[in-house]
């Protein structure tokens, strides 16, 4: 049987790529295609996604690219693992996974590319780097089918199955779930 230790380092990898921030056009990412296709890069395009107990049913048969258009309108995250616990199912090359884990979102009103639905906006808007206004922490749980293929290439499109779900939502909090 084979081990399971390359699943914390991949399920912090599939968390930090919810996590990244745009600084404009840059080396990293020339442009906010680029930048979007870093969210969930591991899902394949077939997936099952489940956000928050809403199935997200893809308009244009690719789940991954609808999660990821999705994803980029959503205000910046900072994700912690906390726990979880895999299981390779004998005969069918995949791991059942469940993590568990704490977020925080950016509660200033902009979403990941700095946008906001102000009509009007400061005349040195480009000048300014604003920095995000961290709230409380939620609680999340991430349920993953995935390839047994990221043992040996992470990278891989192997999530066939992606379920994230709040299980804690503090009262703090102005971010609608």
């Amino acid at each position: 049987m084979r081990s399971a230790q390359p699943i914390e380092p991949y399920l912090k990898k599939i968390l930090s790529s919810l996590d990244i921030q745009y600084q404009g056009p840059s080396q990293q990412f020339p442009n906010v295609e680029s930048y979007a296709t870093q969210f969930g890069k591991q899902l394949k395009p077939q997936c099952a996604i489940i956000m928050n107990g809403k199935p997200l049913i893809p308009t244009s048969n690719d789940a991954k690219l609808e999660f990821q258009k999705k994803w980029l309108l959503s205000p910046l995250t900072f994700h912690q693992l906390n726990s979880f616990d895999s299981h390779l199912i004998p005969g069918t090359g995949t791991f059942v996974i469940n993590a568990s884990g704490k977020v925080k979102f950016d509660e200033s009103g902009r979403n990941r590319l700095g946008e906001t639905s102000d009509l009007i906006h400061p005349i040195n808007n480009a000048t300014v780097k604003e920095r995000p206004v961290w709230g409380s922490w939620f609680g999340f749980n991430l349920n993953l089918i995935v390839d047994e293929s990221i043992l040996n290439n992470p990278e891989s499109e192997s999530i066939n199955s992606y379920n994230y779900r709040f299980t804690y939502k503090p009262d703090d909090s102005v971010i609608q779930i």
